[in-house]
């Protein structure tokens, strides 16, 4: 399935590759959005906020967590009585019904997918296309493949909807950086995708921290995802690092720019930014114009998670 994917979206690209340049683009990416700030803990109202994972939500800490409903609830391995003949469908090698899914937190590895921006936040405009909402299918088409496909892993998702975690931008970054924290995530992936200012740019790039004490892991993983993206036939651009303009620690050395790399590494967890495709490319528009293009780039992306944790298919 995977090999008839690949071929099918090679084709797509010499399709959008006549198309002619874009029109009507926006390019706010996250290269432009995810602005270095100062490293402070995240306050609400006075309060530190907590992450409540399994719901989506973030709760404060004098505040009880909603107990988790049936309906969301994963379902047993098996649920067929002798005395009935009703049947499970089984999803991808097991039982798991992606819409019922809770990450069990005593999974051998923890995965937080972080959907980049989202909400008041706005990523990179084209033609339609909004970043916000390409981020989100993808987390969740990755998300349901992992859990589908794989049974030692549990997978987070930063949002589930179109909601930012936080109005204040810099707020919202250090949130998702909690909320792998709290999940105690081996780590934080964050899915984007690009837009350059002259519409001429195309591929993929992920960005790692700096810091020696998840800079080889990050690049690990980073390598293991783009080249699964690679296999698509989107153009690889390698691991970067992007130090800070204004953020320096007390020797004059900066900081990593993005706030997801700064804030993850600070907590010992592996934090990357996958910038996937250009979404005002007529190259990388054939990946990502058709649902099928979508679950293509998420398989690729579980598949580069599933390699590097050497995770353990059903």
């Amino acid at each position: 399935m995977y090999g008839r994917i690949t071929r099918a979206f090679k084709v797509l690209i010499s399709v959008a590759a006549v198309a002619g340049i874009l029109t009507g683009c926006i390019s706010s990416s996250s290269t432009l959005t995810d602005a270095p700030e100062k490293l402070e803990k995240s306050i609400s109202n006075g309060k530190s906020l907590i992450p409540d994972i399994t719901r989506d939500t973030l709760t404060l800490p004098d505040k009880e967590l909603a107990s988790v409903d049936e309906s969301l609830k994963t379902p047993a391995k098996s649920t067929v009585s002798n005395k009935t003949e009703e049947k499970e469908d089984v999803i991808g090698g097991s039982l798991i019904d992606p819409a019922k899914y809770v990450p069990d937190p005593s999974a051998r590895i923890k995965i937080v997918l972080d959907p980049g921006h989202g909400g008041v936040h706005s990523g990179a405009v084209c033609d339609g296309l909004r970043e916000q909402d390409l981020n989100l299918k993808v987390a969740i088409l990755c998300r349901n493949y992992l859990i589908t496909h794989y049974s030692d892993v549990a997978v987070f998702l930063t949002r589930s909807t179109d909601r930012e975690l936080n109005e204040t931008l810099k707020i919202d970054l250090e949130e998702r950086a909690n909320v792998a924290e709290f999940a105690n995530a081996d780590a934080l992936i964050s899915l984007h995708f690009n837009a350059s200012e002259n519409h001429d740019a195309n591929g993929a790039i992920v960005y790692v921290s700096k810091r020696d004490n998840v800079n080889e892991e990050s690049g690990m993983l980073g390598d293991a995802i783009l080249k699964r993206l690679e296999d698509l036939g989107i153009e690889n651009h390698s691991i970067s690092i992007r130090d800070s303009n204004d953020l320096f620690d007390t020797s004059g050395n900066p900081y990593d720019y993005y706030a997801i790399n700064r804030h993850c590494a600070a907590k010992d967890i592996p934090g990357i930014i996958v910038e996937h495709a250009y979404i005002d490319s007529p190259i990388d528009r054939g990946f990502i114009d058709s649902e099928e293009g979508l679950a293509a780039i998420a398989e690729a992306d579980a598949l580069g998670i599933a390699a590097h944790f050497e995770l353990t298919l059903y």
